[in-house]
């Protein structure tokens, strides 16, 4: 039988409190999307009201009480949802445009000593076919982090064969709104990454994601290097200055610059490393791309993940 979570869709944005009161302390709010639900009860006796406590990573307490019904007003919809399978990890040992997963590797050594500046943003080396701001200084964002990573690495494995243009370039910037997701349209438009099936399945090893809090607020585009299934843990490499993080490195794990190139053994049994969940109840609006890597094992997993 397959596994289920509980969870609330909340079609408007809603007051989060630390008790199921609305007289109680109220913690922040709760923006519109599906959240999993952690605990359900009925609030003060004669309130003729329900509440569900939801995980919300984005609040500091990480989880909150919504009243998500009043008498015959429901605020929210709460349902049984099946937990994905784990995506179908795919080789791509005959794919053309692969690169090898040490290539990407490799270049993280000229990126490590990178701290985050979300207004000053440099690369540690020029691109095919644009001009680039080189460093030092070595700051960079999360947008100029993943292009420089996967367009060089790409670029340096397929040479002539391979282009890159100003117009993707202002597509991983996210130079326009009528896209907000398209530093994954760039990647797959230019052969680099298969789209994922949709924005929920469980992320494939070496996974783009563009991401937002709320629209179209508080982006942020990262790497998620593999996901444990059974953990549902993810190994989510970025550039950030949150999460143990101020530049290149692990979410939940360090920088890159402290902790070495080599992720941990059995990172997913590390308590602050984050679950595909949270990123998920994080990043209500995201889009994901496959990047097209083979030969893994960086991450330490084997091809069939626990």
């Amino acid at each position: 039988m397959a596994e289920t979570y509980r969870v609330a869709k909340l079609p408007i944005r809603m007051r989060g409190f630390v008790d199921p009161d609305t007289n109680a302390q109220f913690e922040g709010y709760v923006e519109p999307g599906t959240y999993f639900v952690l605990e359900e009860r009925p609030g003060p006796a004669g309130s003729d009201s329900d509440y569900a406590r939801l995980e919300v990573p984005t609040l500091g307490a990480l989880d909150t009480w919504v009243c998500v019904r009043w008498r015959t007003q429901q605020y929210a919809t709460l349902s049984h949802q099946e937990r994905p399978p784990p995506a179908v990890r795919l080789p791509f040992s005959d794919e053309p445009m692969a690169v090898p997963e040490e290539k990407l590797v490799s270049l993280l050594e000229g990126l490590r000593d990178y701290r985050y500046d979300l207004d000053q943003a440099y690369y540690p080396w020029t691109l095919p076919g644009i001009r680039v701001p080189l460093g030092p200084p070595s700051f960079n964002n999360c947008c100029t982090f993943v292009e420089a990573l996967i367009v060089r690495a790409f670029a340096d494995v397929h040479g002539d064969s391979f282009s890159w243009d100003a117009r993707l370039h202002r597509q991983m910037m996210i130079a326009s709104s009528e896209d907000l997701f398209s530093p994954v349209t760039a990647v797959v438009e230019n052969g680099m990454a298969v789209l994922a099936p949709s924005p929920d399945v469980s992320p494939h090893p070496w996974t783009l994601i563009q991401g937002w809090r709320a629209p179209w607020r508080s982006g942020h585009t990262f790497l998620i290097v593999d996901h444990h299934p059974s953990t549902d843990k993810v190994l989510v490499l970025e550039s950030n200055c949150a999460h143990g993080l101020d530049g290149v490195g692990f979410r939940g794990i360090g920088n890159l610059r402290d902790k070495g190139l080599q992720p941990p053994v059995e990172w997913w049994k590390q308590p602050s490393v984050w679950t595909w969940r949270q990123l998920c109840a994080t990043y209500l609006h995201r889009q994901q791309a496959w990047l097209k890597v083979k030969n893994r094992s960086w991450s330490r997993l084997s091809p069939a993940a626990p």
